[in-house]
């Protein structure tokens, strides 16, 4: 059985052919030797502890020689390798639990930038299990993966069985022509022409504005992260599908008794269990990630995704089937869908008969279309709520430019600067997607200014490039780039130095991959928080509202960077959210 054969959900069988394809050559080996030199006359046991013996050396020899063949191919191309992290246990498990734990416990991505400055470089090769697995928050690095060797680099197939149960086949877990399909088909969807109408973002922002304003009038706390979420699953569910989601006006977690979800604040409403399956998957996913080529072994028994991925079906799953419903019903009657109307779904159902690939493509876009939206309202609104300064500056550009009430238009929209730093430098601190992985599919040399010779990336490699550290670093961004100052992007200085470098500000990524949705999720950010600044005058956080377990921990406050100095508990899986959601109270 060829291991392209079996789909990416069979993990368990996928990781043992895996296995067998690295020790079958050296156990056949052993034994053909054995029958040359001894025929039948050694036992069962010998052979076996032969056999034994002979898979131990393989292991022990095959890492020492491909670092040896990588050095060679760096030699020969005048190339210098990626320094490499010497753990105290065999194989760096060691530092793959602590970056495991980091995930569920730490300050988002600190303990990948801890171990760069313990080394004293931006691209560190932590050969985790004894497999080139490289870090890093070099720009010169990720321009590679994502733009100049963009073909070199891949999501692969490791990605895809991690994602499958959830995702399948959709855009974030496929290369080549399957993710060309998958990008083409969802690219006219954010064309400008659809952007300038902002009637879906509108309708459902007045929704969440509402709430916003009963919580505000009872000076009651309210998990605006959650408000969000919500307001963005709504707007995404009806511009993607053309369907009520309705979650704006589900029950929402109650402030000082709400429990600490797989993200957010939980509730136990029907709603909630879907939310908490959308959440608790992707952190599940991120784990995997996290813990290498061994999740496998955690998951022997049970797919751990499987139960959340069955209430997310339970959701979506008929609403695609009454779209194909419609799509015979409209056939037989001969009446062809107008262009115009369609959304994403329309065109999904009009591809394809296969209810769970029309599901995958709309999970796929509906989840970035979410959370990185709920993401960069959230952290923009925690920061407001920090620097009241910045909050009554961006208030009187709103109030002098979209007025006192009413429905800010588009061109309105564009034509707030501070708006758009305020923005800008929200993404600087907590981009959307602070970190991503790629494997490189052929061996790669990198010029980076970090480096005298080319970086070489061996083939096989699997690399972590690292957006919020890269947008945090001292160098590129001077000694205040831990500290929210919107008005940098003010500076024609900076715009300048992005020109001529932009690969130091990527929060939605950069080349071929680049977010096709980056226009629609600034202009809906900035419109809800248009919005949320004609209504109220100040934002006051209310961290004791926190579900327990979410507070920021009290060391934080001896440690580097944004840590010592955070009010919330930023953290990552897949995108980046606040652990426990941001609870806030609203003065109008």
């Amino acid at each position: 059985m060829a291991l392209l054969d079996v789909p990416p959900t069979a993990y368990r069988t996928r990781f043992f052919l895996r296995l067998a394809g690295t020790t079958y050559r050296p156990l056949l080996g052993t034994l053909l030797l054995l029958r040359l030199l001894a025929g039948s006359a050694l036992s069962v046991p010998a052979t076996a502890a032969l056999c034994a013996g002979t898979l131990a050396l393989w292991f022990a020899l095959l890492p020492a020689y491909n670092l040896w063949s990588s050095g060679r191919y760096a030699a020969q191309h005048s190339a210098e390798g990626v320094p490499r992290v010497k753990g105290r246990w065999p194989g760096n498990i060691d530092v793959m639990l602590k970056l495991a734990k980091d995930l569920r416990a730490g300050y988002v991505l600190q303990a990948f930038d801890e171990l760069l400055d313990e080394y004293g470089t931006d691209t560190l090769n932590t050969r985790i299990m004894w497999k080139d697995t490289i870090i890093t928050r070099d720009d010169a690095v990720m321009r590679a993966i994502h733009s100049t060797h963009f073909n070199s680099f891949e999501r692969g197939p490791d990605t895809n069985e991690r994602m499958a149960t959830f995702l399948g086949n959709g855009i974030f877990a496929t290369d080549g022509e399957v993710w060309k399909q998958n990008r083409a088909m969802i690219r006219p969807f954010f064309h400008k022409e659809r952007l300038s109408d902002l009637q879906i973002v509108a309708e459902h922002a007045a929704e969440a504005l509402s709430i916003l304003g009963a919580a505000a009038a009872a000076q009651r706390a309210i998990d605006i992260q959650d408000l969000f979420q919500r307001f963005t699953l709504d707007a995404g569910a009806a511009f993607l599908c053309g369907v009520r989601a309705r979650a704006l006006a589900a029950p929402r977690p109650v402030p000082f008794a709400a429990r600490l979800g797989a993200k957010g604040a939980a509730t136990d409403d029907a709603f909630g269990t879907f939310a908490h399956a959308f959440e608790d998957v992707q952190v599940r996913i991120a784990m995997r990630s996290r813990r290498q080529a061994l999740w496998p072994l955690y998951e022997m028994w049970a797919d751990a995704t499987r139960p959340d991925v069955e209430v997310i079906t339970g959701w979506v799953k008929p609403v695609v089937e009454r779209a194909l419903r419609e799509k015979r019903e409209r056939r037989a009657r001969g009446a062809p869908r107008d262009a115009e109307e369609r959304t994403l779904l329309d065109s999904l159902v009009e591809r394809t008969d296969d209810e769970e690939a029309i599901r995958f493509g709309i999970l796929n876009v509906l989840m970035a279309a979410r959370d990185t939206t709920a993401g960069l309202l959230s952290f923009a609104t925690y920061l407001l709520a920090m620097h009241p300064e910045v909050m009554q500056r961006l208030r009187h550009e709103v109030l002098d430019t979209c007025g006192a009430s009413g429905h800010p238009p588009r061109e309105a929209l564009s034509a707030l600067p501070y708006m758009s730093a305020v923005l800008s430098e929200t993404l600087r601190l907590f981009p959307g997607a602070p970190m991503g992985i790629r494997t490189a599919r052929e061996d790669v040399l990198v010029a980076s200014p970090a480096h005298a010779a080319p970086l070489h990336i061996p083939r096989g490699a699997r690399i972590n490039w690292l957006t919020l550290p890269l947008h945090r670093r001292a160098d590129l961004w001077g000694a205040d780039a831990q500290a929210f100052r919107p008005e940098r992007w003010l500076d024609p200085q900076l715009a300048a130095r992005l020109a001529e470098r932009p690969s130091v500000y990527i929060p939605f990524l950069q080349g071929p991959r680049v977010c096709p949705g980056k226009e629609f999720a600034l202009q809906e950010a900035s419109y809800m928080l248009a919005c949320l600044l004609q209504r109220f005058s100040r934002i006051e956080l209310v961290p004791e509202a926190l579900p327990k377990g979410a507070a920021p921990p009290a060391h934080w406050k001896q440690g580097k960077g944004r840590q010592a100095i955070e009010k919330c508990w930023p953290a990552t899986a897949f995108t980046i959210y606040v652990k426990g959601g941001l609870w806030v109270r609203l003065h109008e």
